[in-house]
Order: C-alpha cells, then structure tokens, then sequence
C-alpha cells in the first residue's frame, strides 16, 4: 500500500483524536496513527532501497537494469 493509499484510508476513517473524550484513548489514537506513519515512511525508503539493489545486482551480471519511466508533463 502506498503512503498516499494509507492517507485516505486513514482519512476516510474519520479519526479525531481532538474528539475523543477520554485523553488515554486519545494519546493512544496520535501514537498510533504517528507509528502508521513512520512505518509507511519506512516501508516505502526500503522498497527503493531494493529496487536500487536488484539493479545493480542485474549491473553486475550483465543484464539490463529495470527502466526508469518518467511520466509527462502534458497538461
């Protein structure tokens, strides 16, 4: 899942953690989702990181590296 599929997900959930009345579940609540957060940050740097890697391994045994496909700028 990519980071922006995460944030509507997580926006169309509607979670308010300024609405909720009991300030342990909300301090629960913004840990959370501030750990969902980094982790998708996370996940998304190490997906590049082995992307990179397999393209140099791909280097280094002769083959063609993965292309880079550049979307256009048309409007």
């Amino acid at each position: 899942m990519t980071p922006e599929a995460l944030t509507q997900l997580l926006a169309s959930l509607d979670i308010n953690p300024d609405k909720i009345e009991d300030e342990k579940y909300a301090k629960i609540i913004r840990v959370l989702l501030f750990i969902i957060d980094e982790l998708s940050r996370e996940i998304e740097f190490f997906r590049s990181e082995v992307q990179k890697l397999r393209d140099e391994i791909s280097l280094l045994k002769g083959e063609q590296t993965k292309p880079e496909i550049r979307c256009s700028n048309k409007n």
